[in-house]
């Protein structure tokens, strides 16, 4: 029973395995296959692009910088204990010798007056030994005197009182022997110690705490400024390739359309030959199988692939492409042109930057003569005590400022480093703000020109249209080879005018995509209203297929229609498809005619 309870559970655990890798795998497949639009591709390339990714990195340095811009240093705490141990010393002896001369004059007077003279020299000679015993309690000292003494005695001779005069000499030895106790108050050789604990704490400067702040503050400003100022450009860049790709897809279709317009009308012509309908020369096309199509959709899958490449992305076919406008619409009757160069010098990235570069400097600047101040290094404070035999003898207390004085900081010329910055950036900011000024004025000026062109080719567009319309239903009647050719010639005519018209639309949507790369900021935060943020699509332009009836035009010909069609002029129509009934048309005329 064991081995079958077993395998079954084996078998549980292998299915359950397979489940869930089966949908893990469904899952990475369906994310592969998800398809990707503009606003995608946008987010994809602030994401991966490594230069954004450093100066994100750059933003939490700058504000991190700025907790440790206004940090006090650590204090410090000092603790010293010494420890001193007193041995008593072993018992020692002092010999000392001393000998001299004594050389003495007395005169003694006796009752009646007279005088009797004596000169006495003494040698001594002294041998002392002393011996010291310290103690704890006492010190003994025992001490020897051997004195050996000789003197001489010379009288001198007075007739007064008949004395002759002569010499005597006396010898004299003695030994003096003594002790000596001496008891202590306290301990002479007790152990020793002392403790001292100080405290110290480092004030910051004032003036030169607040510059660093301020410059770290500034520090992430200019890193916020150049990662706005990358993103907007990294948004720009994708923006162009991806109205180019527009560009090509429009282009590929009008260039299918033009194809099969031709052969079509190439293949009529040849059965209109084979049945004897018409006797004179065919105009033969030859089919090129695509070239030029090729050579478009080639160019359009490059796009594709660089695109792909520029925001990360492995697949290029995820991408979506849309035929709707990626630029709002400026109204240049009611946009002044000074507005603008405001709007650009308030948004302009290298403008911003350098702006922040000159606070910077600045606060170098106001920190540099804050070094100037004098100001307190640190303030100390420390207690101490001795101990003598484990008992306090005595406390200490004190208290230390420590001041530094700005002598070299006075004499040096570190300001004038920041000065000559400050300088610098300042004719940096007035070149830059001409440049820019220049920059909007000419993006301005390529604005109006580029919209006179899309308003011409525009209303070239509906006229040619509208003329084509009225003369296929006035052809009713005419020869069939006439009417193919001429039905050719008319699906010719409408792509040209179509690549025309694509053409002016590129054109006006690079001069907006100039005007706010100029401006420095989307134009969609400033000129969009509630009615151009409503995409439509390219049927809602009127880029369908046309009924060949007066019918539709009379309805595109109406007020709303033309107030419909103002209103929605800032859309991109990519492409006016050729209409695919031309054939149909000349092989029911065809019929009737048979």
């Amino acid at each position: 029973m064991k081995p079958i309870s077993t395998n079954l559970q084996f078998t549980k655990a292998l299915l359950l395995c397979a489940v869930i890798f089966g949908s893990f795998q469904f899952e990475v497949i369906s994310e592969e296959e998800k398809e990707i639009g503009l606003s995608e591709l946008i987010a994809l390339g602030v994401k991966n692009n490594p230069r954004l990714i450093s100066l994100r990195g750059a933003i939490t340095i700058a504000e991190a910088r700025k907790k440790t811009a206004g940090a006090w240093r650590d204090p410090q705490i000092r603790f010293r204990k010494n420890w001193g141990s007193n041995v008593i010393p072993e018992p020692f002896t002092e010999t000392r010798t001393e000998s001299f001369t004594e050389q003495v004059n007395r005169t003694e007077v006796n009752a009646d007056g007279q005088e009797r003279n004596t000169i006495s020299e003494e040698t001594i000679t002294r041998n002392i030994n002393r011996k010291v015993i310290e103690g704890r309690t006492k010190t003994v000292t025992e001490e020897t005197i051997e004195e050996q003494s000789r003197e001489n005695i010379t009288i001198l001779p007075n007739a007064e009182i008949f004395e002759p005069g002569g010499q005597k000499t006396d010898n004299r030895d003695s030994v003096r022997t003594g002790t000596r106790t001496d008891f202590h108050e306290a301990d002479p050789y007790a152990d020793e110690s002392d403790m001292e604990l100080q405290f110290r704490l480092y004030v910051p400067h004032p003036a030169i705490r607040k510059a660093r702040i301020k410059k770290a503050e500034h520090e992430i400003k200019l890193a916020k400024e150049a990662a706005s100022t990358e993103e907007n450009a990294v948004i720009l860049r994708i923006r162009e390739e991806y109205e180019q790709l527009q560009y090509l897809k429009a282009k590929i279709e009008i260039l299918k359309k033009e194809n099969t317009a031709a052969l079509s009308y190439s293949q009529n012509q040849s059965k209109m030959l084979e049945n004897g309908l018409i006797t004179i020369d065919k105009i033969e096309y030859v089919d090129s199988d695509g070239i030029s199509v090729d050579a478009a959709e080639l160019e359009y899958l490059s796009q594709l692939d660089k695109i792909a490449a520029m925001v990360g992305l492995r697949a290029s076919t995820q991408i979506r492409v849309t035929d709707n406008i990626i630029s709002p619409s400026i109204n240049l009757d009611e946009t002044h042109l000074e507005y603008l160069i405001r709007m650009a010098l308030a948004n302009r990235g290298e403008l911003l930057v350098l702006k922040t570069k000159e606070q910077i400097a600045q606060s170098s600047l106001d920190e540099t003569n804050a070094r100037r101040i004098p100001w307190f290094d640190y303030l100390q404070a420390g207690i101490g005590r001795e101990e003598e035999a484990g008992e306090r003898t005595e406390n200490s207390w004190g208290i230390q400022v420590a001041m530094s004085v700005p002598i070299f900081s006075w004499m040096n010329n570190e300001s004038s480093i920041q000065e000559a910055t400050i300088a610098s950036y300042y004719a940096q900011k007035g070149a830059t703000q001409k440049i820019i000024t220049s920059e909007v004025v000419a993006g301005y000026q390529n604005l109006k020109r580029a919209k006179v062109y899309r308003e011409k080719a525009s209303t070239h567009a509906e006229i040619q249209n509208k003329y084509n319309i009225e003369f296929i239903e006035r052809i009713g009647n005419t020869e069939r080879h006439r009417a193919e050719k001429i039905r050719f010639e008319i699906a010719k005519n409408t792509a040209k005018t179509n690549e025309n018209r694509l053409d002016a639309e590129r054109a006006y949507n690079k001069a907006l995509m100039q005007l706010e790369k100029a401006l420095g900021s989307p134009l969609g935060k400033v000129f969009t209203t509630a009615e151009q943020k409503k995409i439509l699509s390219t049927e809602d332009l009127g880029l369908q297929k046309k009924k060949n009836s007066s019918q539709s035009f009379q309805k595109d010909s109406t007020p709303e229609s033309k107030e419909k069609s103002v209103r929605k002029k800032w859309k991109f129509p990519f492409f006016q498809k050729v209409q695919q009934d031309l054939p149909k048309a000349s092989s029911k005329s065809n019929r009737k005619k048979r």
